[in-house]
This record gives C-alpha cells, structure tokens and sequence, in this order.
C-alpha cells in the first residue's frame, strides 16, 4: 500500500531536510513560512520534489478513494434510514452513465429512487442536469466542435425525452462565426440554485436562464494577465427565445479577483489546462447562480441583492459575489466582484478562519426556506490548486496548495465563522475489518445540497458515492453508483462511475405514472 501523500512529504521534510520540521505542515499547504527552518537549497530540493511529474502537486488530483477493499464491492443503496431521509427522486449527473437494455443508448443522467431504481433517464452529458417540476429535465447535449472544449448546448428535454428548448451558444471570439456553449453549471429563473427550496420553484417553461460560458477574449487585451491565449470564463443570462439579457466576462475584473504579486506572476508563466490549442483555463469556473431572496438583502446590505451572482474558481480557488446593478452611491458598478473569499487564506487574512479552500465546487448560498438559509455552501474538494510559490521564498508556480481530503463548509457569509462542517480523511473499520464509514475525498466535480428537514445531500463524485448526513453528521442515506458507462479503448472510452453532481427532487415534480 502506497503511504499517504501528506505522509510522504512529511517523511521528506523530517528526514531529508532537518529534524523538527515536521510540525511545520501544520501550516506549510496554507502558506506558512518555514525558509527560515531550512536553507534555500533545501526549499529549492522540496519544490523540485513535489512539483515533479507525478508529484505531491501534480498528483493530488487524480487521487481516487475506495468505499470498501477491492474484494467486496458495494453498490446501490447501501443504507437507508427511512425515518431521518428525506424522501424524494435523486438525479445522478453521472459521467459514465446508464445503458437502456432496450435501446443500447447510453444515459448519463439517470433519476432514482430512495432504493435506487431507475426511474428515468436522459442522453445529456456529465455535467449536472437539472430536473424541472412537471418532468422536464435542463441539461448539455454533445459538444460544440474541436475548439469547443466542455462546452454544449443547453437544451430542455420533456419526460419522454423529446426536446422543448435549447441554447446555442455565444462567439467564442470577437466576430467568430463557431461558439462556446455552456460549461458546468446553468441556473432557471425561479430557483436561485436550481434544487428544490419551498417556494423557490425554478419556472418550467418560459423564463429567463443564467448559464457559464467560455470566451477568448483578444490576446493584446490580456498581456497583463498572461502570455497565453486565455481561455476566459464568461457569463450569460437570456431569456426564453434567447435574447442575451446580461453577460459578464472574468478577464475583464481581474484586478479584482485578489491576486498578490506572485499569484499574477505564476498566472502569467503558467499554461493551466488540456489543450494547448484552446488557451490557458487560469480560472476555471464551475459553479453559477443567483442570491435568490435572504435575509443580509433583507437587512439592507447590498452586496446580498438577490439578483446578484455567487460564482467559485477551481483552479485560483476564489469564491466570490458579482452586482447586477450600480451602487446606489456608486460604491460599485454592475459587473464588479463585490465580495470575495480567497485566494489567499494565509494567516492574518479574514479567509483564514475557514482554512485554505482548495479545488472547490458548487458554491452558493442556502435558499430561503431551508435550514441555514443565508449561509454559504460549498464543497471543498481538496486535491492541489491555486497560484503562488509552495512557500515563501520560492517561484511561483501553479497548484501550490494541496489537501488530501475533502470538506462541506457551510459558513456565515458577513463574519466567515464556520457554521457546520463535514470532513472525514480516513474510513472507519469494525472489529471484523469491515468498512463501516467511509473516508470522504473527491478532488474534484462534486458538490453538496441543503435538504428541505436540515440534512445535507453530498455527491462524492469521483467515487460515484451519494450521501446524506444529518446535521448531526450521521449518515441516513448512501448510494454507490454501479453505472460503468462505456467501454470502447478504440473510441476513448474506459468506463467511469463518476458522477459530476447529484440532486434531490420531490416526488410531485415527477408526472405520476
């Protein structure tokens, strides 16, 4: 069995630089600075060592987690309490998917049931569909050309399949006749987030929908950020016939996404993403959404105006809040980032109390009408991200924060304190050697859904683990994915039982029968 990677770099501090540096890891992913603890050549040995290929950083990523030991398998619903679940159909936005026995037709999105029958199923991608009330499901279909990267169209499916709406697409480019579609997350209007909250129905037909984009904004415009073409996160809100009724691109307020001096430098150096044809993805968005109605707004503070757009970065690990509509006395403008969390999360900074935020996912705030309504909600995947040197010191580089262990942070959106948090870095065993909870780690897709009786629906993506915990951090509800997808070498295709995100539905937005 390979060691921990925490073990691993704690074994290269202690015995391959000096004794007692050990207790600096406490601080060392979080920027503390332990150069004083050890010489410059040995800071430079440390960097060398975990940036490598394959390497803590470059790693951190692609770490996977086991439910149980290889020999006994577990899928579908492994545990079930009747009287502390919430009842409801669970959607799996799975990027693997579910293979109509009639058809042959592979189906990523796949509703269930509490016992986890296949209640319905839909050929849209990975990325999270959304289910409508009255059966109507929102979600991506295919991807739009070589240079589309993980955009697609957004479409609207009808119970049976049979498309009711669909968005194209924007210019990926000033003047381009090809398009980016949406990327990652979409919300309908009507539902700030697009789950289920009393009262807060997203409309079904008609309305106007709020989406993630990409954008290639021209590379004479951008040489302050960086000396690739960039691969921009863009915004797009239209409305039924597809009008665009507001956009907002991310290159356009970098200056105020928080960046000190060594993060813009290892943004500017560093090529971040897959295709070195499709620009540097220096964000990487992942999650979109309205305020929706709250009580800070209610309480006449601005930032919290429920038209406004609470948005997170993969990659630079920032959460933040963009205004719809100027300042009354022109404090901000639309489009500015009116608040922030991150990048930095080093000590002395407000974020800090949260502890470092890495890789995250699925960020907004609790609809009104649930527990916790107000606070914010974010799956902290953990893994490796973020821009500046390991330590201080050293160059800049990319992914210089790692964590192997994910986190759900529910936190106070004025104060920061941390509400409730759930965090389980190492599974649990009985006296038989059984498996009994297991360790909670996904770096990366995921996210996590405030329940309408206060538990909290968590999708552990890339082990294809759906789970519900009680406030009391007691698990109620647990499902493994057995949905293997395809399998075609020649094509591509290896099989996942990943699953991008998962939501709970109530039962009356499913036509009965």
């Amino acid at each position: 069995m390979k060691p921990k990677l925490h073990i691993m770099i704690g074994l290269f501090l202690a015995v391959f630089l000096v004794p007692g540096v050990l207790a600096a890891q406490e601080f060392f992913w979080c920027g503390g600075d332990i150069t004083e603890m050890i010489s410059s050549e040995q800071a430079e040995a440390l960097q060398a060592t975990l940036t490598q290929i394959h390497g803590a950083v470059t790693r951190g990523m692609w770490a996977r987690g086991m439910r149980n030991d290889e020999e006994t398998p577990v899928t579908g619903v492994v545990r079930y309490d009747m009287d502390k679940a919430w009842d409801g159909y669970t959607l799996l936005c799975t990027m693997g998917g579910y293979i109509d026995p009639d058809t042959g037709v592979n189906n990523p999105a796949i509703l269930i049931d509490m016992e986890g029958n296949v209640i319905n199923a839909w050929p849209l991608t990975s990325t999270p569909s959304k289910i409508l009330p009255g059966g109507y499901i929102i979600g991506q279909e295919g991807f739009l050309g070589s240079s589309g990267g993980q955009t697609c169209p957004l479409v609207q499916l009808d119970w049976n399949g049979d498309k009711v709406w669909e968005w194209r697409g924007q210019p990926r480019s000033p003047g381009a006749e090809e398009l980016f579609g949406c990327h990652h997350d979409f919300q309908r209007q009507g539902s700030p987030v697009g789950y289920y909250a009393p009262g807060l129905e997203p409309m079904a037909t008609g309305g106007k929908t709020l989406m993630l984009s990409n954008y290639h904004p021209p590379v004479e415009q951008t040489k302050h950020i960086s000396r690739h073409l960039l691969h921009d996160d863009a915004l797009y809100e239209v409305d039924w016939e597809g009008n665009l009724t507001w956009q907002w691109h991310a290159w356009e307020y970098y200056d105020q996404m928080g960046f000190c001096d060594a993060a813009r430098e290892a943004v500017y150096e560093t090529f971040s993403g897959f295709d070195p044809n499709g620009g540097s993805d220096y964000h990487h968005f992942n999650a979109a959404s309205y305020l929706g109605p709250n009580k800070w707004y209610d309480a006449s503070d601005l930032r919290f105006h429920p038209d406004n757009v609470i948005f997170d970065c993969r990659s630079s690990n920032i959460l933040g809040i963009i205004a719809r509509h100027d300042h009354p006395e022109g404090q901000w403008a639309s489009g500015d980032v009116i608040w922030r969390v991150g990048p930095d999360y080093s000590y002395g900074r407000p974020e800090h109390k949260l502890g470092q935020i890495i890789g995250q996912h699925h960020v907004h705030m609790i609809p009104q009408g649930l527990p916790g309504a107000g606070n914010i909600l974010v799956y902290d995947n953990g893994g490796n991200a973020g821009y500046g040197p390991l330590m201080p010191g050293l160059s800049p580089t990319a992914n210089n924060r790692l964590r192997e262990y994910s986190r759900i942070l529910e936190f106070d959106p004025v104060t920061l304190e941390v509400v409730w948090e759930y965090a389980n870095p190492m599974a649990r065993y009985d006296d038989q050697g059984n498996c009994v909870e297991a360790s909670f780690f996904s770096p990366f897709i995921s996210g996590a859904q405030r329940l309408a009786n206060g538990n909290t629906l968590i999708c552990q993506g890339s082990n294809g683990r759906i789970f519900e915990v009680t406030a009391e951090k007691e698990i109620v509800w647990e499902y493994i994915s057995p949905h293997l997808g395809p399998v075609n070498p020649e094509a591509g295709q290896f099989g996942s039982t990943n699953i991008y995100r998962a939501y709970r539905i109530p039962r009356s937005w499913v036509p009965e029968g």
